[in-house]
């Protein structure tokens, strides 16, 4: 008999779940248990990978394969509710109590698996950034590849990266302790996006001929390696970053802001998706329906753009992304070259739609202006902070676009193997412009004090105007009963 919480169940099926291939057959779905002197251990092997979930203790000597939809029944949420599994005959029963009701399920079993995958001889201890790093690469690919294997991530054992592509964006990351020499490619998995997982443990990373193996508290997973795909070289796609003409710096409120509104900016192209983002005085984004309906403008109140003024078109879904990876600064080469974003251990690139169909602003706009921060908020732009995670919204991948000039430059490149010698992709952050000085903050500030003040003179004098009319309404309805009064004398 084995025995283990319903909670337990709730939370393997939640993660197996994302282990599953698109098309899973029945076999992807077998879920083993295994007691013995080492404590329990769940298993689920796919075409995909594996997966294990191991605690560590002693049980019972025994083992038994099921479905995982045989599991959906007993999974629950109230803590101390127990599920126990146990031979019935030729069946395995599945008993637990519901609320204090006693439940229980007859199911098939099916065929064990075979041993776990092999494990490393040599693992590297990460910190849980590596976690989050493989997550948003794995987001980052594209579902079916083709020509290349942009379905896969890119693993540079040299020189400690991680490379990620769909044809319209690219993720690099970097400084990453990876215990082998050659870059390694892995299959797209959504297991790393399940909340299930531990997110804020170290990772331990290895390789073995067949896999790329991740130990994460007390899970086990086995990627796929992928051996006979052609990975496009991305290095010769990103612009210098001394190159860059403008910059976008985007206000912390106007980012959350931003992720709000954007998805619910009218489009009138349901493939790309587009907006405008107009760094002409100052930062707006516009978006226009099908049709003669008009433009909608969002000012971005907070935000700001140093070097020349520019005006371009692009994908919305890369916009917010780069925002929702915490990016808050944005370089330009340009209206049509792909757009930049930096931080210590992070470069993402994306394609830019055509500029010659960027919106304009005109006279009947619908305009919406973004709340202006306060002053810690103000402040609060100018440190340098680790990059925010945001809500995980569904994932969604951009459909290829037309005019794309980091699928034209991938397609165009050449293509490295598997085991070739990848370039170093760091490359160092731009020191700040100096208008986001103290100076600036302080203004900012002064001026934020100097609107109270006239706001608050404002309401004063509303106040004492209030007051003489309440004076007058009183002194009128007094002279009116003098007047009924003297009347009435009069009669």
């Amino acid at each position: 008999m084995i025995t283990l919480s319903r909670q337990l169940v709730k939370q393997l099926r939640g993660v197996f779940r994302r282990m599953l291939p698109r098309s899973p057959s029945k076999q992807d779905q077998t879920v083993q248990f295994i007691g013995d002197s080492d404590g329990l251990r769940v298993r689920l092997q796919t075409r995909a990978g594996a997966m294990e979930y191991h605690h560590a203790g002693t049980t019972h000597s025994e083992a038994f394969a099921v479905t995982l939809d045989a599991l959906s029944a007993c999974e629950g949420t109230r803590p101390g509710e127990q599920v126990t599994l146990e031979a019935g005959g030729s069946d395995v029963v599945l008993r637990w109590e519901d609320r204090s009701i006693p439940r229980s399920i007859i199911v098939e079993p099916q065929p064990t698996l075979g041993a776990a995958p092999a494990l490393p001889t040599q693992f590297a201890s990460n910190p849980p950034r590596l976690f989050t790093a493989l997550k948003d690469a794995m987001e980052t690919t594209e579902q079916d590849a083709r020509r290349y294997a942009i379905n896969c991530v890119q693993l540079r054992g040299r020189d400690g990266g991680l490379v990620a592509t769909d044809g319209g964006q690219i993720l690099k990351q970097s400084d990453f302790d990876l215990p082998w020499i050659e870059d390694v490619l892995v299959q797209r998995s959504n297991v790393l996006a399940s909340r299930d997982l531990p997110a804020d443990q170290p990772v331990e990373i290895g390789r073995t001929e067949n896999h790329v193996v991740l130990r994460i508290g007390l899970w086990t997973l086995w990627l796929n390696i992928e051996k006979s795909g052609r990975f496009p070289s991305t290095d010769n796609v990103i612009p210098d970053a001394a190159t860059a003409t403008t910059r976008f710096v985007l206000n912390e409120g106007d980012a959350e802001y931003l992720l709000g509104v954007v998805p619910r900016l009218p489009s009138d192209d349901d493939v790309h998706d587009p907006v405008t983002l107009d760094l002409n005085g100052r930062v707006a984004v516009l978006a226009k329906a099908v049709g003669d309906s008009p433009i909608t403008q969002v000012v971005l109140s907070n935000s700001r753009r140093t070097g020349a003024e520019l005006r371009w078109q692009t994908n919305r879904t890369f916009l917010a992304r780069a925002v929702q990876l915490g990016f808050r600064e944005v370089c330009l080469h340009g209206a049509e070259s792909p757009v930049v974003c930096r931080d210590e251990h992070r470069v993402y690139v994306w394609a830019l739609l055509e500029a010659d169909k960027a919106l304009a602003p005109t006279n009947n706009m619908v305009s919406l202006t973004s709340p202006v921060s306060s002053v810690a908020t103000i402040a609060q732009r100018h440190r340098v902070s680790a990059p925010r995670r945001h809500h995980q919204p569904t994932e969604r991948t951009p459909s290829r676009m037309s005019h794309n000039r980091i699928a034209a430059t991938l397609a165009g490149s050449s293509p490295e193997t598997t085991n070739g010698t990848a370039r170093p992709v760091a490359e160092p952050n731009e020191s700040a412009d100096q208008s986001t000085s103290f100076g600036s903050v302080l203004h900012e500030a002064e001026a934020v004090k100097a609107s109270l003040r006239e706001a608050h003179s404002q309401v004063g004098h509303l106040i004492a105007s209030l007051k003489r009319h309440r004076r007058q309404s009183k002194l009128m309805k007094t002279t009116l009963a003098s007047i009924r009064q003297l009347q009435a004398l009069d009669v």
